[in-house]
């Protein structure tokens, strides 16, 4: 359709009338977002905790520009977190979702460790969990081996040794050559038996006490062993693993205090189930019975 056919549309008076309209509408678009702005305070405390992130990242401290970076980019993310929000982004996301929970079970642990359980509290959690913090069984022992890819008979070998050895005699005869140490210092079972497979340090605590023994057998040969001194397995006193039995305090009063967080919350609610989802859960259950009872 052509404008000469339409006088109105030719109308100077119209067309100043659709600009004026128009610039009134932009004005008041830009007018009502300054009225509506949302504050976005950079505290100098936001301000350490984001130089902290860094310099644990990069072992330094941010210079002048990383620094600005860093605010604006917390800027970016705010702007970007709050617009998200507005659009309901959040909403019947898995992952947003177990990361809320996340810190709301958090907001428990930080709780719980601001508390300084009382002297006689600490005492009878440790009384009633010493089994935890037993101090293991420790040896000091010097060994001779003679092993199977050196000898064709290295038992035999080890005990005509054994024969010419007086009691507690020291004994310059290093054994076949390898890379284990010729003598462990107050190790525990588990460092023996990292060293010379499973199973050796129990052979060798029912060995007696400063005297030439063997042969005992590892995976590497055959062993003559002296042990010079042995501690055996013991309670530990609270003292001596008070950092230990604090964290462990810790940890269970996290469980505890989550646990009572949720059944707290948990009154607050009430649990509808809906009958297409009731039928659906008891049909998978049924089918899981099934298959356990293949």
């Amino acid at each position: 359709m052509s404008l000469k056919k339409v006088p109105l549309l030719r109308d100077p008076l119209l067309h100043f009338a659709l600009i004026g309209g128009l610039l009134f509408a932009i004005d008041g678009l830009f007018n009502a977002g300054a009225a509506d702005l949302e504050d976005i305070v950079i505290t100098p405390s936001r301000v350490a905790h984001l130089a902290s992130v860094f310099e644990r990242s990069w072992q330094r401290p941010p210079n002048g520009e990383e620094m600005q970076k860093l605010v604006d980019n917390f800027v970016r993310e705010e702007v970007l977190y709050r617009e998200a929000l507005k659009l309901g982004l959040e909403s019947d996301d898995t992952v947003i979702r177990r990361r809320l929970r996340l810190k709301m079970e958090f907001l428990a642990r930080d709780l719980v460790d601001s508390v300084e359980p009382a002297p006689e509290v600490l005492a009878q959690f440790f009384h009633d969990n010493r089994e935890r913090y037993r101090v293991p069984a420790r040896v000091s022992f010097r060994q001779i081996l003679f092993s199977g890819d050196h000898r064709t008979a290295p038992a035999e070998d080890a005990r005509a040794l054994l024969a010419t050895l007086a009691p507690a005699a020291v004994t310059d005869v290093e054994g076949d050559s390898h890379l284990l140490p010729r003598q462990f210092t107050d190790a525990s079972a588990q460092e023996v038996d990292k060293q010379l497979g499973v199973g050796f340090a129990e052979q060798l605590m029912q060995q007696p006490q400063g005297q030439w023994v063997g042969p005992i057998r590892s995976e590497y040969g055959e062993h003559l062993v002296i042990i010079e001194a042995y501690t055996p397995e013991a309670t530990a006193e609270l003292a001596s693993v008070r950092a230990l039995v604090m964290r462990d305090w810790q940890a269970q009063q996290h469980s505890d205090t989550l646990d009572r967080q949720y059944l707290l919350l948990r009154e607050g609610y009430r649990v509808r189930m809906e009958s297409e989802a009731s039928e659906q859960l008891r049909g998978d259950s049924a089918s899981a019975a099934e298959v356990a009872a293949r």
